[in-house]
């Protein structure tokens, strides 16, 4: 059940990575080099692409998370991040990437609007 439920997951975040980049399936071919039938029944939760389809994927995908991606798709993250990269982990982070990846393009401008202006506030302090 959970391996279905994270290549739904998988499915949903490609999909959503590949709107957000204005891209169709056939775009998304083009740049990856996997067929769009493919990326298609992977955005569908119906296959589970292997390590380097993964890694093309995301290397096509501006704003995609290789690491999620790869423990979304059940291997390994890749090692040897820098102590900047860490900081992606961070729940803080972690929460907006959430929200990112949730929430419509509307809505996620609407709450990059509201953090801003926090920001702006409290720097004010």
């Amino acid at each position: 059940m959970g391996e279905l439920k994270d290549k739904n997951k998988l499915g949903q975040t490609i999909r959503l990575l590949r709107l957000t980049n204005n891209l169709s399936l056939r775009d998304l071919a083009e740049k990856s080099g996997i067929s769009y039938s493919f990326i298609s029944s992977v955005e569908k939760g119906r296959f589970a692409p292997s390590r380097e389809t993964t890694i093309a994927l995301a290397e096509a995908l501006k704003g995609a998370d290789l690491n999620e991606l790869l423990m979304l798709a059940g291997f390994a993250p890749i090692s040897g991040m820098v102590k900047e990269e860490n900081a992606l982990y961070e729940p803080e982070v972690q929460f907006i990437l959430r929200a990112k990846r949730d929430l419509s393009p509307k809505a996620f401008k609407t709450f990059m609007r509201i953090v801003e202006q926090t920001k702006k506030v409290l720097e004010d302090e």
